[in-house]
């Protein structure tokens, strides 16, 4: 199969699954948070934000140095992949003790704890998750069914099971059975395609494997500080309520972000070839799809604020009203991020790895003393506000260096698209008696009659863009 034809593949195979998972478990959240209320799926919210730190600790970075060395190594397939999952399995046991540890020192109630505990035994089946091999050998489509049948398991018998806020403590084993239905058909792919499954114990292989590791799994545990650290903070700070609310407004916002890697994975390897063939290639691809995510930006954030109040309604009830005011704060995120996540990757793609850590690592830290300053007194809206501080920091930091790499002017293709925006902004302001439905399509032709108007789609360069991507094999 030809490079151009592989990668348009892998992409459809991960674009699907990724939307499709996506969707099934956004239903799944808004169901729990009908069927338990705020308080109760809070405590879901916090036990989940809690277990995923332990995750990152079983895994250390250890999936991405996987695909890496299986893609430049595929006659070591049975070395790499039986002393990863033999080590992961040992670190998924040292988190899991640690996870115990710290569900016995922290001031929770009994239920909390149970879910905690409960959830992380996922750690086990979640190191056996063979994902990392199949992207390394370039067969999406196994990773693509792995996560379908994970989210199907999980929201049949979420549906099926949990009825009311009684089985509350269901909940993480169904999370757990769906995490070993993907495991297990993953492992069974493996088999089947590679021969017998092992475990070795190098440990000589292994030191070398986590010296590699431990910087990217670094990394990965800062960005987490901006997902779940405002969550963590507020169930230790407030009440399961006010988790509840909160977590409810940022899942809306999460489904909206996880829509943006799809693009990015697209032009990533653009971005690579560009920076070791032409430094002009490069400042006009990255211009040309930064200008094309503010497109999309813009509306979402100005559209958000305002329909927030509707939105949180249809989709959670009257309970989950106090919520309101947290995704009218979070939504900007999706502006900050839509916008920086073009310039931000190509750190990744241009050899600026220790930049981009560093990077993290200044967001993350704005996020930490932001939540501990904010929350106490302003609770989740204090969260909501240090989120969005520090992703602007964050932002700020990668584009002032990305500027001595390559300069881009942004700020020229910004404006339109915000004019377009507020403008609709204008429109649905004065249609906010509209129906919900009603007043998103509104929006929606409002928003493009405009920016059609103000010449702010750049046909040309969307076309060119197209076509790159189009031979990038």
């Amino acid at each position: 199969m030809g490079s151009v034809r592989r990668t348009v593949k892998n992409f459809l195979f991960l674009s699907i699954a990724q939307i499709i998972s996506q969707a099934i478990l956004f239903l799944v959240i808004v169901y729990l948070a009908r069927t338990l209320g705020a308080a109760n799926f809070g405590k879901i919210a916090f036990a989940q934000a809690v277990v995923l730190y332990f995750t990152l600790i079983a895994n250390l970075g250890l999936n991405i140095l996987g695909v890496r060395e299986i893609a430049r190594n595929r006659n070591s397939i049975d070395k790499y992949v039986s002393n990863i999952l033999g080590l992961r399995l040992v670190l998924a046991a040292l988190s899991f003790s640690l996870l115990l540890i710290f569900v016995w020192v922290i001031n929770e109630s009994a239920e909390v704890k149970y879910l905690i505990v409960f959830f992380g035994c996922s750690l086990f089946f979640s190191a056996l998750l063979l994902e990392w091999l199949f992207q390394g050998v370039e067969k999406m489509g196994f990773i693509s069914l792995s996560r379908i049948l994970n989210r199907f398991f999980y929201v049949a018998l979420i549906f099926l099971l949990v009825k009311s806020s009684q089985q509350i403590l269901a909940i993480p084993w169904l999370y757990t059975g769906g995490t070993l239905i993907a495991s297990g058909f993953l492992l069974y792919v493996y088999v089947r395609r590679f021969g017998r499954l092992r475990l070795n114990f190098d440990f000589l292989f292994w030191k070398d494997m986590l010296r590699r590791a431990l910087p990217m799994g670094a990394a990965f545990i800062m960005i987490q500080v901006y997902y779940n650290f405002d969550t963590v903070m507020l169930g230790f700070m407030k009440n399961d309520e006010v988790v509840g609310w909160y977590n409810a407004a940022y899942k809306i916002v999460l489904f909206v972000w996880a829509f943006i890697p799809i693009f990015i994975n697209v032009i990533f390897p653009l971005m690579s070839k560009y920076y070791q063939q032409s430094k002009e290639k490069l400042e006009h691809l990255i211009s040309s799809a930064t200008r094309l995510m503010s497109i999309i930006a813009f509306p979402l954030g100005i559209g958000g604020t305002l329909l927030a109040r509707p939105i949180m309604s249809f989709l959670y009830g009257e309970e989950f009203s106090n919520g309101v005011i947290a995704l009218q704060i979070l939504i900007w995120t999706v502006v900050v991020i839509a916008i920086r996540c073009t310039y931000e990757q190509s750190f990744l793609a241009c050899d600026r790895e220790k930049r981009y850590f560093w990077g993290v690592m200044v967001g993350a830290s704005s996020n930490i003393i932001l939540n501990l300053i904010l929350i106490p007194y302003f609770g989740l809206k204090g969260a909501a506000i240090a989120t969005v501080i520090s992703e602007l920091v964050f932002s700020l930091y990668m584009f002032y260096y990305f500027n001595l790499v390559s300069r881009i002017k942004m700020l020229g293709f910004l404006l339109r698209p915000f004019l377009a925006a507020s403008f609709m902004g204008f429109v649905l302001y004065y249609l906010k008696d509209a129906t919900l439905l009603l007043s998103i399509l509104i929006g929606v032709i409002t928003y493009f009659a405009a920016i059609f108007l103000l010449k702010g789609i750049p046909w040309g360069e969307l076309k060119e863009l197209k076509a790159q991507i189009a031979k990038k094999g």
